[in-house]
């Protein structure tokens, strides 16, 4: 207990009560010694000495109480000192004037300022011209209310240069002159604010060839079509997909391809009209727009025209020379669709007509082409079919940890479908037909149950610590009961919660924001773990990232492919894997096929890896096998440097 005056008041009150029970007393005994001169001159003695030496003790203990206290008060402060001094994060305190009484080091390194040029200046002269005086009005309200507040500024340093900060300033109280004083705490941004730009550019353009992606062109079309309706614009789409562009890859390996794709998408641009638009929609598909009132006769035209530009010959990396031709639908707004999906969709199966002619040509959509879809209700009857008698399968695909060796520390649970010629369907071939009926929500709870029971199988029988990671589509997020549904699961199979691993989409979470923020919160209170897929295929927003609870990002297998041979992979895979570290979340790799690859991603200290370097997705009963003989698949991985 430290010696406050409320305890030296209660210690004197004591002392003051012992010692006037001790003069009653000792004057009782005093008037029966009262006879006895000797005795009682003596008793007085002993009486004042004993009273000399309690005072003499209690003042001891008081003194030594004190300067116990003091110590310790002095310790804290130079731990407080220390902390002030070393710590990265530039402090500062002011006055209610926002006058700076004094600063740390680091602030004065993010000033361009010393300490004394920094003393007594107005710290709203360190601010960025771009906050206005509503935004400082609101955050002295915030401080006045609250007594604090966080978020982003911007200041300005000596040499003129901003820089953005996380701030929080928080009222400290008056110091001895009774002024308030505050504190103002600055965490500089500024390469995270980068790494964010570079990931949002990631969100609308493709990092291979530099062009528009699906999302953007979605985006630009939305707007076409918005001013076409005011009125006589057409707007014409060109779906192009490069004939038998896998012999490509398949004859000169996968980067041969990319730099085919980024030549033809050079050789694209060059040849479009004034006002045409491009975009690449992944793999060998892209898409080329134009408007106007004559944009179906300037589509064919410029069908043409792409066809031959395409037709002339390619000249590879490594010196082959090889001839690609394309095959190319049109769709027109508003002759033949209406929205954007419409567009894409029919553009895309006039191009599929295209194909089926020969390829190397050009086919307008027309309404015969419809009767497709009467396939499709076909593909969904055999998957509802396939669903009741139980024809799906699960496989699972090892994830393996880093630390401190190489270990399987999950697995992913991947669908398939035995169908009832004994072919076994790869999720490619009917997931988007599933997703488009709304079979896929079914489908969904089947995996999550069959997934789970399985997981607590292995960890009954000795597997323990390996969870398993299950994929949520959008429909089963959009049906609000996905939470209950993971518990009644969880107590159906008896998994532990901390096992289980549900992945989901940014897109997912953008579509509903609030609602995603809900039902993740709900599952991070059961223990369920939640991992971002295919990050910086989508919104890949820094804010959006910090908004949601999660545990783990899993980068895109895109950013992996050409990890070896491509800078611009290298800066962007380093730049997520820092992001993460500094908003705490684990990193999985996907698809690694290569040593060279796990090399690059071991040095830049990735957590985990998935791909068909350490396993392919194996049957059930094949995964004891490999979480126990991780280190006989790939004994030259050790050569790593792990």
């Amino acid at each position: 207990m430290k010696l406050t005056g409320s305890y030296a008041l209660k210690v004197a009150l004591i002392y003051a009560a012992a010692g006037a029970l001790w003069i009653f007393f000792s004057d009782s005994a005093v008037e029966q010694l009262a006879g006895d001169t000797a005795l009682l001159t003596t008793f007085q003695t002993y009486k004042g000495w004993l009273f000399v030496l309690a005072s003499a003790v209690l003042v001891f203990w008081l003194s030594w109480r004190a300067l116990g206290d003091q110590e310790g008060l002095i310790r804290e402060l130079r731990q407080t000192a220390v902390v002030f001094e070393r710590t990265h994060e530039g402090v500062v305190l002011t006055d209610q004037r926002k006058r700076i009484a004094s600063a740390n080091p680091a602030f004065e390194r993010m000033a361009g300022l010393s300490q004394d040029r920094l003393v007594g200046r107005d710290l709203a002269g360190l601010h960025s011209a771009r906050h206005d005086d509503r935004f400082f009005a609101d955050l002295e309200r915030s401080v006045a209310n609250r007594g604090y507040w966080n978020g982003e500024i911007w200041n300005r340093s000596a040499d003129g240069a901003e820089r953005p900060f996380l701030a929080t300033v928080t009222d400290v109280g008056v110091d001895r002159g009774g002024n308030e004083q505050y504190a103002w705490i600055f965490t500089d941004i500024s390469e995270l604010k980068q790494a964010q730009k570079r990931l949002e550019h990631l969100a609308y353009y493709d990092p291979l060839t530099g062009l528009p992606n699906r999302l953007h062109l979605q985006d630009q079309l939305r707007r076409l079509l918005a001013v076409g309706r005011q009125g006589e614009e057409r707007i014409a789409v060109l779906f192009i997909d490069l004939d038998n562009f896998r012999n490509v890859n398949d004859s000169f390996g996968h980067p041969i391809g990319d730099d085919l794709l980024v030549m033809v998408a050079r050789r694209l641009r060059g040849g479009l009209p004034i006002g045409a638009g491009l975009a690449h929609m992944g793999g060998d598909e892209f898409v080329i727009h134009l408007s106007g009132p004559d944009a179906r006769d300037g589509a064919a035209a410029c069908a043409r025209r792409t066809l031959e530009a395409i037709a002339e010959p390619f000249v590879l990396a490594n010196r082959s020379e090889v001839y690609v031709s394309a095959s190319i639908g049109i769709c027109v707004s508003p002759d033949d669709a209406h929205s954007v999906t419409e567009l894409l969709q029919f553009a895309n199966a006039a191009m599929y007509q295209a194909k089926r002619r020969g390829r190397n040509t050009w086919q307008h959509f027309n309404t015969s082409m419809v009767q497709s879809a009467s396939k499709r209700l076909q593909l969904d009857a055999r998957l509802r079919h396939a669903l009741d008698a139980e024809e799906f399968e699960l496989h699972y695909q090892p994830i393996v940890g880093a630390n401190p060796q190489y270990h399987v520390c999950g697995v992913e649970a991947l669908v398939r479908w035995r169908s009832s010629d004994g072919r076994l369907v790869m999720p490619t071939e009917f997931i988007r037909a599933t997703e488009e009926s709304g079979l896929i929500v079914p489908l969904g709870d089947w995996v999550l149950e069959q997934a789970c029971r399985q997981a607590a199988e292995w960890h009954r029988g000795g597997i323990e610590g390996v969870p398993v990671s299950v994929n949520l589509s959008a429909r089963q997020f959009q049906t609000g009961r996905i939470a209950e549904t993971v518990e009644k699961i969880l107590e159906r199979s008896g998994l532990p919660a901390g096992l289980l691993t549900l992945e989901i989409t940014e897109s997912m979470l953008m579509e509903q924001v609030q609602a995603g923020q809900d039902v993740l919160r709900r599952l991070r209170a059961m223990g369920v773990h939640i991992s971002l897929d295919d990050f910086g295929t989508g919104y890949s927003s820094l804010s959006y990232v910090k908004k949601f609870d999660l545990d783990t990002l899993k980068i895109d297998r895109s950013f992996i492919l050409d990890l070896a041979g491509r800078d611009s992979d290298r800066d962007l895979v380093a730049a997520i894997i820092s992001m993460a570290r500094c908003l705490r979340l684990k990193v999985v790799a996907e698809g690694v096929e290569e040593l060279e690859q796990l090399d690059i991603l071991t040095q830049m200290d990735c957590d985990s890896f998935q791909g068909h370097f350490f396993s392919r997705a194996l049957p059930p009963g094949e995964v004891p096998g490999i979480v126990e003989a991780l280190g006989r698949i790939r004994p030259d991985v050790q050569s790593s440097g792990r």
